[in-house]
C-alpha cells in the first residue's frame, strides 16, 4: 500500500505493484496500461461480469479530467471504498497523465493544483478493478472524453451514432461550471447542453434504465454569490429538464480537484456498488465481446 500512495505522490518511478490487502485476489495484476481510445477495447477486458459503465459529460474546463484524477487518487491512498478493494486497473498510466500536473504542484508551492485536461482524441477509458469479500470481482469503466469532442457531438449529431459505450452507460454525469452560473455564462452553458442533449435523444443514447445526474462543480466559487448561484442553478435545471425529459437521480455538488473531498467519496462508492448482472453460463471470458455479446 506505502508503494501505491508513493506512487500518487511521484516517489516510486516503477508501475509494479501488488495487491493492497489480500494475495489472494483473483486476476491481480500489475498497474499498467493507457487508457483506451476506442470503445471495441473494453472486449479486451477480461471478467465475469458485466462492466460497469459510467460516461463523464461536460464541454472543456467543466472539471471531468479533475473527477476522475481525484477519484483515482482515492483509491490509491486509502487501496479501497467501502467494503471494496481496489487491487488492479488496465489503464495507470492514462490515470497517472491525468494526476501528472497536481502531482507537480505538490513539489511547488507557486504552483495552483490542476489536472492536465484531456484533449481531442485523448484515449478516454479507464478501468478500476475492486473485490468484495461477498460478491467477488468488479470492473468499473469511466469514460473521460475531451470537452471538444463532446462539442462533435453537439454540432454533427451523427458522430453519437458511433459512441457504442455512451448507449450502453448504466450511469452518466453532466458537469455544469457554477463558475459561469455566477459570471453569467448560465445561457450560454444552457444552449450547449440543450442541443446536446436533443441530439442524444434523437441518436437513441439514453438506454433504459439509464441513471443520470448533474454534478455541479466548482462550487467553491461561488463564495459570495450564494443566492445568484441558487437562482442561476435553479433556472439552467428548469431549462435542461425541459429538454432532457428522463427521470434524474440527486444532483451532487462537488469541487473536482479536492482529492479529499467526502462528496466525491460517496459517488464513487455509488457507481462502484451500480447495479451488477453476472454471467456464470460463460466459461472463456479471455474471448468474451462485451460489446456484441453484453452491451446491446
Amino acid at each position: 500500500m506505502n508503494e501505491k500512495i508513493d506512487l500518487i505522490k511521484g516517489a516510486v518511478q516503477s508501475a509494479n505493484t501488488t495487491t493492497p490487502d489480500n494475495t489472494n485476489l483473483p486476476n491481480t495484476g500489475k498497474f499498467i496500461g493507457e487508457a483506451l481510445e476506442n470503445d471495441e477495447k473494453i472486449n479486451c477486458l477480461m471478467s465475469t461480469t458485466k462492466p460497469e459503465i459510467t460516461i463523464l459529460v461536460g464541454f472543456v474546463g467543466y472539471g471531468k479530467t479533475s473527477f476522475i484524477a481525484s477519484c483515482y487518487h482515492r483509491l490509491l491512498s486509502e487501496g479501497k471504498i467501502g467494503e471494496y478493494t481496489f487491487y488492479d486497473s488496465d489503464t495507470l498510466t492514462g490515470f497517472e497523465r491525468r494526476v501528472y500536473l497536481r502531482r507537480i504542484s505538490l513539489q511547488y508551492d507557486d504552483i495552483t493544483p490542476h489536472t492536465k485536461r484531456t484533449i481531442r482524441g485523448e484515449p478516454h477509458l479507464l478501468t478500476f478493478r475492486l473485490s468484495h469479500p461477498k460478491y467477488g470481482d468488479k470492473v468499473v469503466v469511466i469514460s473521460d472524453h475531451s470537452g471538444e469532442d463532446y462539442d462533435d457531438y453537439r454540432n454533427k449529431k451523427a458522430n453519437l451514432d458511433k459512441d457504442t459505450l455512451l448507449k450502453n452507460a448504466d450511469r452518466i454525469l453532466f458537469f455544469v461550471d457554477c463558475e459561469k452560473l455566477v459570471n453569467d455564462g448560465r445561457l450560454g452553458m444552457q444552449n450547449q447542453y440543450s442541443q446536446l442533449i436533443q441530439n442524444m435523444h434523437e441518436m437513441s443514447s439514453f438506454k433504459n434504465g439509464v441513471k443520470i445526474q448533474f454534478l455541479f462543480n466548482k462550487v467553491d466559487l461561488t463564495e459570495g454569490n450564494e443566492e445568484k448561484y441558487q437562482q442561476e442553478k435553479e433556472r439552467f435545471l428548469n431549462s435542461i429538464n425541459a429538454v432532457l425529459q428522463l427521470p434524474v437521480e440527486k444532483n451532487m455538488e462537488v469541487i473536482s480537484n479536492q482529492v479529499d473531498s467526502k462528496t466525491i467519496e460517496v459517488l464513487l462508492l455509488d457507481i462502484v456498488e451500480n447495479t451488477r448482472k453476472a454471467h456464470p453460463e460463460e466459461t472463456d471470458f479471455s474471448k468474451l465481446d462485451w460489446v456484441k455479446s453484453i452491451l446491446k
